[in-house]
C-alpha cells in the first residue's frame, strides 16, 4: 500500500514555512500526511497552488513536439 505524499522543491517548502510562520519539519510532516490539523491542510493547499502555478508556466511556454 502506497502512502500519500506531496513532493515539492525545497525552495517551496521554505517559502511555505515562511508564509505560514512554521517550521520546515511541520511542512514536511504535513506534506507526508502525518498531520491533519488546520495548518497541515493549509500547507497542502499552498503546495498544490504552487505546483499548479508551475504547470501554468509550462503551459504558457507552449511546448510543441
Amino acid at each position: 500500500m502506497q502512502k500519500n505524499t506531496i513532493q515539492i522543491w525545497a525552495r517551496y517548502k521554505k517559502q511555505i514555512a515562511h508564509e505560514l510562520n512554521t517550521s520546515l519539519t511541520t511542512v514536511q510532516m504535513s506534506l507526508d500526511y502525518y498531520n491533519n490539523s488546520d495548518l497541515a491542510i493549509k500547507i497542502r493547499q499552498r503546495a498544490k497552488q504552487l505546483l499548479l502555478e508551475e504547470v501554468e508556466k509550462i503551459d504558457k511556454n507552449n511546448f510543441d513536439t
